[in-house]
């Protein structure tokens, strides 16, 4: 209300200053016009004199006539007042009496036009609908068919985008044993924890059908290495799968650990780690040994040969620190260490200063240039061996 009635004033002031020029103030012009209440000659001149403070008033400055603002507040209060007097007119919406019938009639009429065609219009809603369910249906084809594609190809973030275009959180892609490298990343890659699980067990089945022992072991290291808790025997089916390339190993078969390390370093790495940590109060057999040195002499990079050979050389220490004493481990120690002398002899590589340090433990007075030197003098691994039994 307060709005309105400020309005009122605003547009009489307004109205009211385009007239103060020619208003005489010595005769009324407007007997017994009044806007408000009060008589429309005085308000004219309060508003001029308003008018003519606000003109005189320096820029940048607050020029406040509190007579001014009471004559304002006065004019603003009886205008307020004045409207909560009058009473709100409310005009009635008159309806023709011939309205209602008219309408009825033409309901009527429409009703009629569409009665027969109600059974043709309900055939046709069921031709659309049979043909928008074959458009998604060839949609969600080609959708699948891509994905598969996509999958194959090793795009694996658009294989992800488009197994969530088909609106499956744990989509069952077609696996072949050439595809288990990309479903391995694509596994890797699932947000859901059940959907996860579900896609190993999937590349599981194909992987012991499939009986590659590369495959097998890509599998389980990743099956290792993902953090899944309704996964389960994680632990369990990699120990199972060392325990194996272990034994394979010692029958001097290690085609699949070679192969790893060159195509699969990462992988390898963490084999690496693991492949001699024996449990405790066992040890490699001597007559394993040159079977795996053999091996890391195959390894493709210096990094994983010092590497393996030092993890080798920390499951054959004792637990004061030296490498254990027993004869029958002189040779392949030897061989060992004549097979890396090039790479623990240069600066290049961090890991031969720990590969040097694990050979010069004291065995019987010896260093590691004690074993570099017993293959080039072979009589000397003999006596040695001799001496030591």
């Amino acid at each position: 209300m307060c709005r309105s009635a400020s309005a009122v004033v605003l547009v009489l002031l307004l109205a009211l200053y385009a007239q103060l020029d020619h208003v005489d103030c010595t005769v009324d012009p407007y007997p017994g016009k009044e806007v408000c209440g009060l008589k429309l000659t005085p308000m004219m001149s309060s508003i001029k004199a308003w008018i003519e403070a606000t003109e005189n008033c320096p820029l940048h400055k607050l020029c406040e006539n509190k007579n001014h603002v009471t004559q304002y507040d006065q004019a603003r209060i009886r205008c307020t007042i004045l409207a909560k007097k009058q009473p709100a007119t409310k005009t009635a919406a008159v309806v023709p009496k011939d309205v209602l019938p008219k309408i009825e009639t033409a309901m009527n009429n429409l009703h009629a036009m569409f009665e027969p065609t109600r059974a043709e219009l309900a055939k046709l809603d069921k031709v659309i609908d049979q043909q928008v369910r074959d458009v998604w249906q060839e949609v969600s084809t080609l959708q699948t068919e891509v994905f598969h594609s996509t999958l194959a190809s090793g795009r694996i973030e658009r294989a992800m985008f488009y197994s969530f275009l088909k609106g499956n959180n744990d989509p069952q892609p077609d696996v072949e044993p050439a595809n288990v490298q990309e479903l391995l990343k694509y596994a890797w890659a699932l947000p859901l924890h059940t959907s996860q699980r579900n896609m190993y067990k999937l590349i599981e089945k194909v992987v012991q059908t499939a009986q590659n022992p590369m495959l097998e072991t890509l599998y389980t290291v990743d099956v290792a290495n993902v953090v899944n808790p309704v996964l389960g025997n994680q632990e369990q089916l990699f120990n199972d799968h060392l325990e194996t390339l272990r034994r394979n190993l010692s029958a001097n078969s290690y085609d699949t650990l070679v192969t790893i390390a060159r195509r699969f370093p990462e992988r390898f790495a963490y084999l690496n780690e693991r492949l001699f940590k024996l449990p405790d109060g066992t040890k490699p057999q001597a007559a394993t040994l040159p079977n795996v040195a053999n091996f890391i002499g195959q390894l493709p990079t210096a990094d994983q040969r010092l590497k393996a050979a030092t993890a080798l050389l920390q499951s054959l220490t004792v637990d004061n620190g030296t490498l254990i004493s027993d004869p029958e481990y002189v040779y392949p120690l030897a061989k060992l260490a004549y097979g890396l002398r090039n790479l623990m002899d240069t600066k290049k590589y961090t890991a031969a200063d720990d590969l040097r340090d694990k050979f010069s433990t004291p065995v019987g007075g010896k260093s590691v240039q004690y074993f570099r030197q017993l293959l080039s003098n072979p009589s000397a691994a003999v006596g040695s061996s001799g001496v030591a039994q």
